[in-house]
């Protein structure tokens, strides 16, 4: 491979490493293909917004095809084919890379991050009790440890430091996320979550450094030092050695990317694919492709903003705004909603990206929300009184022939 890649080369290795290329809409997913996306991914993000569907379905269906959530559920939790911890924020992670998470585990336990120094310092003696209660009665959720009377806080179990104390145990490796119930964590002794099999010899902060930087490299196709580290959140000092090291040892190779003002990093052995098919998709905000909202405008020219925790009055695009991908690019956004009583999927808004034919944008976007509504089990996808009715009478025509 040369030395330099043009954007399109670029693109085309993105979106290659991230799993979304050859994906056959019609392809039901199946345990295997979940499983195989999310090894390939190293880390799907957890969100609890459900607007449209939890993020990681979101994230999933785009790769492995429409699937019954439960499914996935059955492949992390039943297969134990993956486990959740602090990867990209709160991140589904494949069970194979659980070494590499024992340094940052180590870490935790060995001095308190930000977010649990008060919990240890004012509910030390709350830590063996809740190990002993889960060791004694099994996988429990934070709600567990509620008082009868919510209004009324008893000595021994009080919610907000049990919930802190649980969260700091799992931050520190102690427990694990042994299933979720309505999306709730149960959580459970590691040992008694970990399956057989798997390496627990505890490698060095600088091997695990390079081995999350690879898989970085890995599932990014190329990506800079900073997209490196952002991936699976390493402090940038530790990506700068860990990249040194891998590019050294002939794991990395440096090339530049046309129009990128820092060098950039690609797996040794990666080949720029000679093109790129997929079908038209939304894609999650929350999804690995556009997790680096600066490198998601280098790669795609497309400025992404979630609008979420943006008031209404001052939201552009919409609550929810999901990128509409078609032939390798990022062509148009939309805000949908499911509307689950009238099993409807609502486009609140289509916006239509600079340069794009609107005809082109209108049809990729109606057969992408076509394949999101048939995992969703939605009956059918209609367009917002927000979308212009320039959009709308063709979109409301796309969506009756796709």
């Amino acid at each position: 491979m040369a030395d330099s890649l043009s954007i399109r080369q670029a693109r085309r290795l993105a979106l290659a490493a991230q799993g979304l290329s050859g994906m056959r809409a019609t392809r039901p997913a199946s345990p295997a293909s979940l499983r195989a996306a999310l090894g390939r991914l190293g880390a799907v993000q957890i969100d609890s917004i459900n607007v449209v569907a939890r993020s990681h379905e979101l994230v999933m269906a785009a790769r492995a095809g429409a699937h019954d959530p439960a499914a996935f559920d059955r492949v992390v939790y039943g297969r134990r084919a993956g486990f959740e911890h602090w990867g990209h924020a709160a991140s589904f992670l494949p069970v194979e890379a659980y070494r590499w998470f024992l340094p940052r585990m180590a870490e935790m336990r060995a001095g308190p991050h930000p977010w649990f120094r008060e919990t240890r310092a004012k509910h030390a003696d709350w830590y063996p009790r809740v190990l002993e209660r889960i060791r004694a009665e099994g996988p429990l959720p934070a709600s567990a440890f509620r008082e009868p009377d919510e209004a009324r806080r008893g000595p021994w179990w009080d919610w907000a430091p049990a919930k802190g104390v649980l969260e700091d145990l799992f931050a520190q490796g102690e427990l694990l996320v042994h299933d979720r119930v309505r999306f709730e964590r149960r959580y459970d002794l590691a040992e008694r979550v970990l399956p057989a099999g798997p390496d627990l010899v505890p490698p060095s902060p600088a091997e695990a450094a390079v081995a999350l930087t690879v898989m970085a490299a890995g599932a990014l196709g190329v990506a800079t030092m900073a997209d490196l580290a952002d991936y699976f959140r390493l402090p940038l000092a530790e990506t700068r050695a860990a990249v040194a090291e891998a590019t050294a040892a002939g794991l990395l190779r440096r090339v530049e990317v046309e129009g990128w003002a820092k060098p950039a990093y690609l797996t040794a052995g990666a080949r720029v694919p000679a093109r790129i098919q997929h079908p038209a998709l939304l894609v999650s905000p929350f999804d690995s492709l556009v997790w680096s909202r600066r490198r998601t405008e280098r790669l795609f020219g497309f400025r992404y903003l979630l609008e979420v925790y943006v008031p209404p009055a001052k939201r552009q695009y919409g609550y929810y705004t999901m990128p509409v991908l078609a032939g390798g690019e990022l062509i148009a956004r939309v805000d949908p909603k499911f509307d689950r009583a009238r099993g409807r999927l609502v486009l609140r808004g289509l916006t239509v990206e600079d340069g794009v034919a609107p005809a082109e944008a209108v049809a990729a976007t109606a057969a992408a929300a076509r394949l999101l509504a048939t995992h969703l089990g939605a009956g059918g996808v209609e367009p917002g009184e927000a979308v212009q009715a320039t959009l709308a009478r063709p979109l409301v025509a796309a969506l009756a022939s796709a």
